[in-house]
């Protein structure tokens, strides 16, 4: 009698199933992108100060709603759907609402200074997106990788 149960079995590889992949490879970058975004909200500020107000819930509520879209574009990336390259832009277009009420907001409780850094940062985030997928040679370049074509 065998003791399967003690042996490890594992199943056949296949080629065609590649788990690092320039698709799998920008879902996951670009998923992480949109999860920082939720450095512009309230818990992130660190400081004794209150982060109450209108400001910081409505930056609250456009963080969770641009991390919601480049997580769905993310998933369109990697389950390769039509339309992922409408959700990113859209996504990357929306990314620049919550750096307005985070400004205001981020002014009072964290300064001026590192206020200024987040909106920077995402800011230039969401340009290179849109340039990546906006510049003819470049979206041409990303659509080939995503869609898993050989040069």
């Amino acid at each position: 009698m065998e003791q399967s149960t003690n042996r490890f079995i594992r199943g056949r590889a296949r080629r065609d199933r590649a788990l690092l992949t320039w698709r799998n490879t920008g879902a996951v970058a670009l998923f992480l992108y949109g999860t920082s975004f939720l450095w512009l909200t309230s818990a992130f500020a660190g400081t004794g100060k209150p982060t109450e107000g209108t400001a910081w819930t409505v930056t609250q509520v456009l963080v969770v709603l641009t991390v919601l879209g480049f997580s769905v574009a993310a998933w369109g990336i990697y389950r390769a759907a039509s339309w992922w390259e409408r959700a990113v832009i859209g996504s990357a277009i929306f990314g620049f609402a919550p750096l307005i009420p985070y400004w205001v907001a981020a002014h009072a409780a964290v300064g001026a200074g590192t206020a200024a850094q987040g909106v920077a940062i995402h800011a230039v985030g969401n340009t290179l997106v849109l340039i990546l997928l906006l510049a003819p040679p470049l979206r041409h370049w990303i659509k080939h990788r995503a869609e898993g074509a050989k040069r």
